[in-house]
């Protein structure tokens, strides 16, 4: 029983410790279910577990606003915001970590009525 209990904080200690490296920058890309169109994406995480996120849409860059960020047992789940054309659209990713890159999903929708924009994957590997 011993041997189980020390197994278990062993196993814990390694998951934290894999969740506490993901800070540095990231690029990859994003592409959507409906259109098929898509574009690059560059995330920054610092230690402190804050995130900036710019891409691209139409060949511009686009700027975003974080909402939120949360980075526990390797899933990453966040929101931020964005104008384009003069509305405001809200995307919010969902990603499991490998240790190298994140892959997952992202949903839009606009801020003032929360219709859907659009939906796709996205990923990010760490730029060395």
């Amino acid at each position: 029983m011993r041997c189980l209990s020390v197994l278990f904080l062993c196993s814990l200690l390694l998951v934290q410790a894999a969740d506490s490296g993901i800070a540095g920058r990231y690029t990859g890309e994003w592409k959507s279910d409906s259109s098929g169109s898509g574009g690059a994406t560059r995330m920054t995480i610092d230690e402190a577990s804050k995130c900036e996120i710019v891409f691209s849409l139409a060949g511009e860059d686009v700027k975003t606003k974080m909402q939120s960020f949360k980075f526990e047992n390797s899933q990453l789940d966040l929101a931020y915001d964005f104008e384009v054309q003069g509305v405001t659209a809200r995307s919010k990713l969902t990603g499991k970590w490998d240790g190298t890159t994140f892959t997952g999903r992202y949903q839009t929708t606009l801020v003032d009525n929360g219709d859907s924009v659009d939906a796709g994957t996205w990923n990010a590997s760490r730029r060395n």
